[in-house]
C-alpha cells in the first residue's frame, strides 16, 4: 500500500507511528496542505517533499492520503483526494463550515473512497471500556452525560488566532467530547445552546439536547496550567437511571446497584490499525454527523443562540 502525508498540523504523527509498524506499506510523499506550512515538516526526513499536494497526488498516484493541513484547509484537501480516487484518513473536523461539509460528503460517497477521521480519543482506553459498560446497561438508562475537555494552551502556530485558518475551538477539540457523548448515549442531537470567549477561542460551553429527553453538555477550554501533571484533562461523567459512571485520569469509576467500582481499563483497538486492515472503525455516516453537530455548536456559540441540528 502506498500512503501520503498531506500537511503535518493535527494528530499525522501518530499516524505514521502506526505506520512504522507496519510491512504492507511504503510511505510515498510528503507536502504540505496550505501556504501557510512547509515542505520540509514532514514526520521523517527521509520521505519525499513536494511543494504542492495536487502534485503528489498526481506523480505517486497513493493509495491513502494521511490529511493533516491547517485545520481550516481539511476539507479542500479531502475533495482533491476524492475526485483523484485516494483512500483518505483524515483530521478531523473534516470540513470548516456546513457548506463544506456537504461538498465534502457528497465527495466521498459518489467517489466511492474509503474514508475515515481522526476521532482517536473514542479509542482511548478509558473511554472505549466506559462506552462498552454504559451502552451495556450498567448505569441503566442514560439521562445525563457531561463531558470535558481542558488543554494547556503552550505555545500555538500564530494561525490559532484566524478563524478561517484554525476552524475554531469547538470544531476542533470539542468535537471529542461530542463524540463520546454521542457514542455512550446512543442518542441523537436535537438542538444546541453554546457560547466561547477569546480568539482564538479560549473557553466553550455547549449545552445539547438530544432525543429521548436526555441532557448533555460539553465544556472546553486552553486554561490547564502549565504547572498541572499533564497537558490535558479529559473527563466525562454519565448519569443513569441505575447509577453513574465517571472516566477521569484514564480510570473509569462505576457506582450502581453493586457497589463502587474503580476500573483500569485494559488495551483498546487502536483507530489507524483497524482502517488500514480493511475495516471502518468509525462509520462515514458518523463522522459526517460528528461533524455537522460541531460545527452547528460552533455557529450558535458564535450567534450566542440555540440552533436546531440537522440530520
Amino acid at each position: 500500500m502506498k500512503v501520503c502525508f498531506i500537511g503535518n498540523c493535527g494528530h499525522s504523527k501518530k499516524a505514521y507511528a502506526t505506520l512504522m509498524g507496519r510491512a504492507d506499506v511504503a510511505i510515498c510523499g510528503f507536502a504540505p496542505g496550505s501556504t501557510y506550512e512547509r515542505a520540509d515538516k514532514a514526520p521523517d526526513a527521509s520521505i519525499p517533499r513536494y511543494e504542492s499536494y495536487t502534485e503528489m497526488l498526481d506523480a505517486e498516484q497513493p493509495d491513502l492520503a494521511v490529511v493533516s493541513p491547517v485545520f481550516g484547509r481539511t476539507g479542500e484537501v479531502i475533495l482533491a483526494c476524492a475526485a483523484r480516487g485516494v483512500d483518505v484518513f483524515s483530521e478531523k473536523p473534516v470540513a470548516a463550515s456546513l457548506e463544506e461539509l456537504e461538498r465534502v460528503e457528497c465527495a466521498v460517497r459518489e467517489s466511492g473512497i474509503r474514508f475515515c477521521a481522526m476521532h482517536y480519543l473514542r479509542f482511548a482506553p478509558a473511554f472505549y471500556h466506559a462506552a462498552h459498560l454504559v451502552r451495556e446497561g450498567a448505569i441503566g438508562e442514560v439521562k445525563l452525560l457531561t463531558a470535558q475537555k481542558s488543554y494547556q494552551f503552550g505555545t500555538r502556530p500564530a494561525w490559532y488566532g484566524n478563524r478561517s485558518l484554525y476552524g475554531g475551538t469547538i470544531p476542533w477539540v470539542g468535537i471529542h467530547a461530542i463524540d463520546w457523548i454521542y457514542h455512550f448515549s446512543g442518542k441523537r442531537f436535537r438542538s444546541v445552546t453554546a457560547q466561547s470567549v477569546g480568539s482564538p477561542e479560549m473557553a466553550a460551553l455547549c449545552q445539547f439536547e438530544m432525543e429521548d429527553g436526555v441532557m448533555a453538555s460539553v465544556n472546553i477550554d486552553y486554561y490547564r496550567p502549565a504547572s498541572a501533571p499533564t497537558h490535558g484533562d479529559d473527563r466525562i461523567r454519565c448519569v443513569g437511571t441505575k447509577g453513574v459512571l465517571e472516566v477521569r485520569n484514564k480510570r473509569i469509576y462505576l457506582i450502581n446497584e453493586n457497589g463502587e467500582q474503580e476500573i483500569l481499563p485494559s488495551a483498546a483497538p487502536e483507530l489507524f490499525s483497524k482502517f488500514l486492515d480493511g475495516r471502518q472503525p468509525i462509520s462515514v455516516d458518523e463522522i459526517f454527523y460528528l461533524t455537522r453537530v460541531a460545527l452547528t455548536a460552533r455557529e450558535a456559540a458564535d450567534r450566542k443562540t440555540t440552533l436546531q441540528i440537522k440530520e
